[in-house]
């Protein structure tokens, strides 16, 4: 059949059993996005919206902190287009 030992399937399921122990929301939350993309949920209508608000979510903040950092570098001449 396989290579592998009969104990490395023991030592996964008990690491994911730990995992769910520790952290069980996550799991959770992991599961259901397992599921829904198993399920064919990856190309329903109702996933584009979902990953625009959800890449909007990840990605303005990096973007407002690089334009707060921008604007740390700038001199108050430059800021006001006075240069």
């Amino acid at each position: 059949m396989t290579d592998e030992q009969p104990g490395e399937w023991g030592d996964v399921i008990g690491a994911i059993s730990r995992r769910v122990q520790e952290r069980p929301y996550p799991m959770l939350a992991l599961g259901l996005v397992a599921g829904y993309v198993a399920g064919g949920g990856l190309f329903s209508p109702l996933t584009r919206p979902l990953a625009r608000a959800a890449m909007g979510a990840l990605l303005v903040p990096g973007f407002r902190e690089s334009l707060r950092d921008l604007a740390a570098g700038l001199t108050p001449a430059e800021a006001t287009g006075a240069a």
